[in-house]
């Protein structure tokens, strides 16, 4: 007899950050905006973890820099994620929906 494996999608996305002054930054961006959101402070980097998805808008990562932040830039202390990423040329998303299927859900806090 075969046992049937039953598979629920999960709704869980999550990105890792390189610690750094950026990082940082977005970390307080992401708290004030989002919450709901499970940041982890594991001393060299930072794990973040939510439901739907995670998106940083660079514009107002570079405001509270006092410079600018380039996607390639931010790309550099982004060690990972899980989810369906999405770029703009200011704007970086991770997903829970299928872009493929799916237009991404505007790039907005939740």
């Amino acid at each position: 007899m075969s046992e049937q494996l039953h598979y629920e999608a999960k709704d869980t996305v999550g990105m890792v950050l390189m610690g750094s002054e950026e990082a940082k930054t977005i970390v307080e961006l992401l708290r004030a905006q989002r919450p709901d959101l499970t940041i982890t402070d594991d001393g060299c980097y930072y794990s973040i973890e939510g439901q739907g998805k995670i998106e940083i808008d660079l514009d107002a990562v570079s405001e509270r820099l006092g410079r600018d932040l380039e996607l390639s830039s931010f790309l550099v202390i982004m060690s990972s994620f899980y989810g369906r990423v999405h770029t703009e040329e200011r704007r970086f998303g991770v997903y829970a929906e299928l872009l493929d299927l799916e237009a991404p859900k505007a790039l907005t806090a939740k």
